[in-house]
């Protein structure tokens, strides 16, 4: 009877904690959205930001043979960024600084699974 009643409790403070993780969206947040504008990126720093299953812009974009440095912080919940086909693992908040040399296209996404709406957290690196 006790190890179910352990059971219980520990699921439920895992519920809990996943639910916090990314949360909800407040009303400002829900009436702004993302941004379809790339980030102003001045050639040196992408400043990323996460909260409640997005990031907030869709596209951020960088010049290819430039140097610049990607910061990232989590707002609201655990949350962290990849991109794909880069060296970039950043969880919490920090920063990378790197180079470029080909335009592409690359995908940013939340490498700390975060609850139900996970998976949509992407954004665009393009590197012109």
């Amino acid at each position: 009877m006790n190890k179910k009643w352990g059971l219980l409790v520990s699921a439920v403070a895992l519920s809990a904690m996943l639910m916090t993780a990314c949360g909800g969206e407040s009303k400002d947040q829900a009436a702004s959205g993302n941004s379809a504008t790339p980030a102003a990126t001045s050639g040196t720093a992408v400043n990323i930001e996460a909260s409640n299953w997005k990031f907030n812009q869709d596209t951020f974009e960088v010049k290819a043979g430039e140097e610049f440095t990607i910061n990232f912080k989590s707002a609201e919940g655990f949350h962290g960024i990849g991109i794909q086909g880069l060296d970039v693992d950043i969880q919490k908040e920090g920063s990378k600084t790197m180079k470029i040399d080909e335009a592409g296209e690359y995908t940013i996404f939340c490498n700390v699974i975060c609850g139900p709406d996970h998976g949509k957290m992407v954004a665009k690196l393009v590197v012109k």
